[in-house]
């Protein structure tokens, strides 16, 4: 478990994308037994509604950009 967690931080690191709490999927997938693809649904799927509703509510109600870049 231990080596699940700190491949998802250093993996976070080297993309420059550190999210703490993200370093607590490994572990539910281990714990609870889940299947790998536990990532991709609900996780990354969520993280694409969020990104999207990001988008929308910046460009169509606050009328600030966002995100600043892209990559």
């Amino acid at each position: 478990m231990g080596l699940a967690v700190g491949l998802a931080v250093g993996l976070m690191l080297l993309t420059n994308t550190t999210h703490p709490p993200a370093g607590a999927n490994p572990l539910v997938v281990m714990l609870a037994g889940e299947h790998w693809d536990f990532l991709l649904m609900p996780v990354a799927a969520g993280a694409v509604l969020i990104v999207a509703f990001g988008v929308i509510y910046h460009r169509l109600i606050s009328g600030q950009p966002y995100p600043k870049r892209w990559l």
